[in-house]
């Protein structure tokens, strides 16, 4: 992408290409404002001179005029910059395991366990 807008000219380059949450918000009620009044009109435009043909012209420049107010990234779309907090320093994990130490001892309980059952296995067979 970086490459891309190397390509650009220089005012092109530094012109911010980003919107904030609520320019998205307002573009996008632009959007179906617009573009619901074109179609109510277009039908209606339809209707009243039986031609299909201007129904969908109205439609078009409709859409086209959505496009032209929404697509670029106009200044009044980036009215309330979003401010990123710092990065909090990440807590150590605890971890719901034993720690090793505890294992070792857990694995020598559980050994002398199967031992004592062997001697007494052993003892009841004799």
């Amino acid at each position: 992408m970086d490459g891309m807008v190397a390509m650009l000219p220089t005012p092109l380059q530094n012109w911010s290409t980003h919107l904030d949450f609520e320019g998205q918000r307002f573009a996008e009620r632009i959007y179906k404002i617009t573009l619901t009044i074109s179609g109510v009109v277009g039908f209606v435009v339809g209707v009243w001179t039986q031609q299909l043909s201007y129904a969908l012209y109205i439609v078009m420049a409709g859409a086209l005029i959505t496009a032209l107010v929404i697509l670029p990234p106009w200044p009044f779309l980036r009215q309330n910059p979003v401010e990123w907090h710092t990065p909090a320093k990440p807590e150590p994990m605890v971890s719901s395991q034993p720690a090793a130490e505890n294992k070792v001892a857990d694995k020598k309980a559980a050994d002398k366990k199967k031992a004592d059952k062997k001697k007494k296995e052993a003892k009841k067979s004799k």
